[in-house]
């Protein structure tokens, strides 16, 4: 068994929508991160790690010497901070206080939902077995967009596997709940259903969809459930869903009819965000793999000047005769340009040295004729 499963739960909503989507993405590289960026994929599993490990030892389910070894392991890494921690902190106090008495908690608990999905398993961050009912619980550390718990196909999935695993040592669960907490958007959302309402979900709908994404088969259909997927930069499908604005024979703006200007509103945010995609995509390929699209070159955005030590150029300029009255545009500094053109005969940069720096700027594709014309202004 792969350590990803094709038909993840975490990936369901687009593969039950869009069936032949998973399949091609495994054909699709893993995407690289330019270098130097943030690495928000390992954040999300370090603060995993660090709330699993929290839960373990409130609930005794890990040796002292253990906790102190990974605790110590979490601290050392460039994603745990205070505010890291107070996040992580929120939501174990969260997940504490929904297990009750006679409850079995059970933590990074895989579970397997094969018998509707092939190959299907995943791992649900938190599962409580309770006499008569089982919760599911999901941390999502980032801070993006929240993600309701209502109508959630991944946190389904991992509810129905904990059912298939536990039905036979839990005879009389009927139902399930499972909840979304987000600490750093101060978001908890909770939805649930009846057991035999999942199980029929799984049967009639679940069933079907995953054995046409297995088998590659159905149409591809874009939307939302874009965002995540390997392939949205390339997706042909999605190509034509977002240039649908331009077979519209424009008028002037003020002369569309209203169906017209609804079409450009309700598709302005898909199409920005398709443009952005294809952007990322067509940049990461130039940095990474250096094939960049014809009539284009790679480059990098011009970046400004900026001041090291503020304080300390400040202090640098006055001794240099400079009125402190002139220099600052409170709370700021001045920029450089701006000093330079107060006294265009001192040599700023010179008096500055090493207190002045130019970032390096982000890789980016730019037209060649547009910039032949850069270069004659």
């Amino acid at each position: 068994m792969t350590a990803h499963a094709l038909l993840s739960a975490s990936g369901s909503k687009r593969w039950l929508t869009c069936t032949p989507s998973a399949r091609l993405e495994a054909t699709l590289p893993e995407q690289k991160r330019q270098p130097g960026a943030f690495d928000f994929s390992q954040e999300g599993t370090t603060a995993h790690s660090l709330a699993e490990i929290k839960l373990r030892q409130y609930f005794g389910q890990i040796e002292s010497e253990d906790y102190d070894k990974e605790y110590t392991e979490i601290k050392a890494t460039p994603y745990f901070n205070d505010d890291f921690e107070a996040n992580v902190d929120n939501y174990v106090l969260y997940v504490r206080s929904q297990i009750g008495e006679g409850d079995t908690p059970l933590f990074e608990q895989r579970v397997d939902f094969s018998d509707w999905v092939p190959d299907g398993f995943g791992t649900a961050d938190v599962v409580i077995l309770s006499k008569h009912s089982i919760r599911v619980i999901d941390l999502k550390f980032g801070r993006g967009v929240p993600v309701n718990a209502q109508d959630n196909t991944q946190l389904r999935l991992y509810a129905l596997g904990a059912y298939s695993k536990f039905k036979e040592e839990w005879p009389d669960i009927k139902e399930v709940s499972y909840t979304i907490h987000q600490p750093r958007l101060d978001s908890i959302s909770t939805d649930g259903t009846t057991i035999i309402k999942l199980v029929d979900w799984a049967n009639y709908f679940v069933k079907p969809k995953a054995k046409k994404a297995w088998a590659g088969a159905g149409e591809f259909l874009p939307g939302e459930h874009c965002q995540f997927c390997k392939a949205k930069a390339q997706c042909r499908a999605r190509s034509d869903f977002n240039t649908e604005l331009t077979r519209l024979e424009f008028r002037d703006p003020p002369l569309l009819d209203e169906d017209e200007i609804s079409l450009v509103l309700s598709k302005a945010q898909d199409l920005r965000t398709w443009v952005n995609d294809v952007e990322e995509h067509a940049v990461n390929r130039a940095v990474n793999s250096n094939i960049i699209p014809p009539g284009f070159k790679l480059t990098t955005s011009i970046t400004h000047r900026r001041y090291v030590d503020q304080a300390l150029a400040a202090t640098v300029l006055e001794d240099k005769g400079l009125d402190k009255e002139v220099i600052w545009e409170k709370p700021k500094l001045k920029t450089i340009a701006a000093i330079k053109k107060l006294v265009p005969k001192s040599p700023i940069e010179a008096w500055l040295g090493d207190l002045i720096a130019r970032p390096e700027g982000q890789p980016k594709l730019v037209r060649v004729k547009d910039d032949l014309k850069e270069d004659f202004k």
